[in-house]
C-alpha cells in the first residue's frame, strides 16, 4: 500500500473510450467543413502531410504550412477531448447537479 493512496484517488484519469470516440467524431465533423479558401482544416492538414512525405528523408522546413495545420488541428482535437472528458464525466458523476 502506497502512502499516497489515502491522499490521491488511484484512478484519477477516469479514462473512458466513449469520450475518445465522441471527441474524435466531434472534432472531425467541424474540422472537415470547407471553410478555408474552399478547403477544410483536415484536408489541408492531410494534404500538407502528403507534400512533406514527397521528400521524406528531409524534414519539413520551419516555414512550412505543415506546422500551422499540425498545431491547429491537434490543438482543436485536444480541446475537444478535454471538454468532452469534463462534460461526460461530469454528467456521469453528478458534478453538475443543482
Amino acid at each position: 500500500l502506497c502512502i499516497f493512496d489515502k491522499y490521491f484517488e488511484r484512478n484519477w484519469l477516469r479514462r473512458d473510450l466513449n469520450v475518445v470516440g465522441f471527441g474524435l467524431i466531434g472534432w472531425l465533423s467541424p474540422s472537415s467543413i470547407p471553410a478555408i479558401n474552399g478547403k477544410s482544416l483536415t484536408g489541408l492538414f492531410f494534404e500538407s502531410i502528403g507534400n512533406e512525405l514527397a521528400h521524406f528523408p528531409t524534414p519539413p522546413a520551419l516555414t512550412s504550412q505543415f506546422w500551422l495545420w499540425l498545431v491547429t488541428w491537434h490543438l482543436g482535437l485536444f480541446i475537444c477531448l478535454t471538454f468532452g472528458q469534463i462534460g461526460f464525466k461530469g454528467r456521469t458523476e453528478d458534478y453538475f447537479e443543482r
